[in-house]
């Protein structure tokens, strides 16, 4: 795992401390900090962790923060700390492949980037780890739309379904919950930018408007 995304992972923990309005979903929340810090496109990660972690809970699809996927059984708990010990009891009886948070980061790929299962679920660094392993997908893949497919899997028809479900996705989803204000620059880590803004804050994916 690159040093770079272990700077990302470490940004920090609560989704509180982003600044962005109460009334927000905390994936919503999490979403637009990452975005404003990466200049990674808010379109494509709303699309990703209505993918992952989307569920209807009476107020229409949106992400849900403390969701635990293993085995190919979802479960949307009601508390972080209902996700917490479930994760626990799945990882007591030998299980690693197990998915968290908005995002749905996995435990066994991504795990050591983060000091503590209560770390990895959090929204805001489980955005940011999002975030971050997308630059890093992007750097490897030179496309923003290989790099998305390959959030799921490496698997080419795989991804191009799942791209495919993400277009679907930002086509059904509405405006994001508030305008989110570009950043002037950058942020620096590990000695140079992580993404440069501007061009990509443009559409990542073709189909996204």
């Amino acid at each position: 795992m690159s040093k770079r995304l272990g700077t990302v992972a470490a940004l920090g923990l609560s989704w509180l401390a982003a600044g962005v309005a109460a009334a927000a979903t905390p994936c919503d929340a999490a979403a637009m900090a990452a975005a404003r810090e990466t200049g990674v496109s808010l379109a494509l990660l709303r699309a990703i962790m209505l993918a992952e972690s989307g569920t209807d809970r009476g107020q229409g699809r949106e992400a849900w923060p403390w969701t635990v996927q293993s085995g190919g059984q979802g479960h949307w708990l009601d508390t972080p700390e209902e996700a917490i010990t479930l994760a626990q009891g799945l990882i007591d009886e030998g299980e690693t492949n197990i998915d968290l948070g908005c995002f749905q980061i996995n435990l066994h790929w991504h795990g050591q980037a983060f000091p503590s299962l209560e770390a990895m679920i959090d929204p805001m660094a489980n955005a940011r780890y999002a975030a971050g392993y997308l630059i890093e997908l992007h750097d490897q893949t030179g496309d923003w739309k290989t790099a998305a497919g390959a959030y799921h899997s490496r698997d080419a028809t795989r991804a191009e379904g799942y791209v495919a479900r993400l277009v679907a996705l930002h086509n059904e989803d509405g405006p994001p919950p508030q305008p989110m204000p570009e950043p002037a620059q950058a942020p620096v880590a590990e000695g140079g930018p992580l993404i440069v803004l501007g061009s990509l804050a443009a559409p990542l994916i073709a189909g996204l408007p």
